[in-house]
């Protein structure tokens, strides 16, 4: 059996854990492996923001995507964190931090070694030129979108304080990590509670985040709220 040089990894939805289990990857990538990993084309866009990985469309890449557990297929090890929890075999509410214990890490630690490149060109375009912002204008923004290709959303209410509402949505040719400058430079932040959490832990912004529970798929924020930094927060009920 020849040596295994390059490792897939298996978790192909899902943009947060695309971001919460970057520092995993790179950390194979320290031990001298090479890392591909597949994702679904709406992701696909995202592959420039990580140097250290090959983030590729999952029809590239003919490997069993439904098998749970760890095997080697033309001499690559596939790594099957989408099964983490089951595999792990703790409540869905630890589901994030079970990527980490599967592979035998602190979960606390999923910022450590997480690289992740901006596009600060695309995000001043964003800003100035999409979304026509004035650097230094206040405004709030609203995030409302959820699930993949943000197909539900919530009813988030702007707060009435005159200033420009800016709502998040999918725009060709930009990522949410584009979104940065704009999130980093709100004045007030009311957010559902999507992939953004982890670019806010990640790049904190200036503003305390209001985050909304994503109904009807959960009833609390119990899923992902010891992620986070609690001061940065006010969760709504």
């Amino acid at each position: 059996m020849g040596k295994i040089n390059t490792i897939i990894i298996n978790t192909y939805f899902g943009a947060g854990d695309i971001f919460f289990i970057q520092s995993i990857a790179n950390r194979f990538v320290k031990q001298g492996y090479k890392v591909l990993w597949p994702v679904m084309n709406i992701y696909a866009p995202l592959a420039k923001h990580f140097p250290n990985v090959t983030m590729v469309d999952k029809h590239l890449v003919n490997i069993d995507y439904t098998r749970n557990d760890v095997y080697e297929f033309n001499g690559c090890r596939v790594i099957p964190l989408r099964f983490s929890d089951s595999i792990c075999k703790v409540p869905y509410t630890d589901c994030m931090k079970s990527k980490y214990i599967l592979m035998g890490q602190e979960w606390e630690t999923w910022k450590d070694d997480c690289i992740i490149e901006r596009d600060w060109e695309n995000e001043k375009k964003l800003y100035n030129e999409v979304l026509g912002l004035q650097d230094g204008e206040k405004y709030n923004l609203i995030s409302d979108m959820f699930q993949t290709g943000g197909t539900r959303s919530i009813l988030i209410t702007p707060p009435d304080n005159g200033l420009k509402d800016v709502y998040m949505r999918f725009i060709e040719g930009y990522t949410i990590i584009d979104w940065l400058t704009v999130m980093q430079q709100a004045e007030t932040i009311h957010a559902v509670s999507s992939a953004c959490i982890y670019l806010f832990e990640l790049f904190p912004p200036k503003a305390i985040v209001n985050l909304y529970i994503r109904r009807p798929n959960e009833q609390n924020h119990d899923n992902y709220s010891y992620l986070l930094t609690k001061d940065k927060y006010i969760l709504h009920p």
